[in-house]
């Protein structure tokens, strides 16, 4: 990918190249969150550590790589948000950092909505709207698909909202629906151009092998525990370096 040209200009020559910057867009996951707890209003709230995300691990590892590139790996993940929230926030939370590279991992939240057959076609659109504008930014674009939700209501959850909504989740995942909208995004991505990096096909591959997969997410219903994490960031990698 160019963006790779561009991390290696700068750490040859610093003097007469930019940083890059590198925009990754998304949900709860790309926004650092783990835990789900009930807080003291009697919400649903969520344990906040960005310092965990793939974000940040994907700046560490190309400063790593590149330690004079001075790399921007900015975070846009916003918790609870879907492929329209995005697009409503895009000339705010992506354009404005004329990036390089910007990374895209929606899904997770859009396949929850009550009207299946509507939503998958409102991410079809919005997904495609997504890729075309960061196309016309002249930025690069990766697809960046979720992981696995759980597959049953652990017992660990406390009874009340959150298992309701880990049932749910877990209907989700088990009926299908997920897939569906993984697919869909992969089909886009193909049709647009846009490298897939496919974290949802290893979290499949880990099920298949017998994996419990819902204790490998930090709140079993949605957010992989921060181990997982790296999973992202090596995919997204091997993209990079495609």
């Amino acid at each position: 990918m160019r963006i790779a040209k561009i991390l290696s200009s700068r750490n040859e020559n610093a003097f007469g190249n930019p940083p890059a910057r590198i925009v990754c867009l998304g949900d709860s996951v790309t926004h650092g969150c783990f835990e789900v707890y009930i807080n003291r209003f009697g919400k649903v709230d969520t344990v906040y550590d960005s310092t965990k995300s793939y974000v940040r691990l994907l700046q560490d590892q190309l400063l790593c790589l590149y330690p004079a590139s001075a790399v921007s790996v900015i975070n846009s993940g916003i918790s609870g948000d879907g492929t329209t929230g995005a697009l409503e926030r895009f000339a705010r939370d992506v354009a404005p950092y004329s990036p390089d590279l910007v990374t895209v991992n929606l899904g997770l939240n859009d396949c929850m909505a009550e009207d299946t057959e509507t939503a998958l076609r409102r991410y079809k659109s919005n997904m495609k709207e997504l890729f075309y504008r960061i196309r016309s930014l002249g930025a690069e674009a990766i697809l960046v698909t979720p992981n696995m939700m759980c597959t049953y209501v652990d017992p660990v959850l406390p009874e009340g909202v959150l298992r309701d909504i880990a049932a749910e989740a877990a209907r989700r995942q088990n009926d299908g629906t997920l897939d569906r909208f993984v697919n869909a995004a992969r089909q886009i991505a193909e049709e647009n151009l846009v490298s897939v990096a496919d974290t949802y096909a290893v979290w499949q591959a880990y099920a298949k092998a017998g994996v419990d997969t819902t204790a490998l997410l930090a709140n079993r219903i949605n957010h992989p525990a921060a181990a997982l994490h790296d999973l992202f960031v090596q995919k997204i990698l091997a993209n990079i370096f495609e």
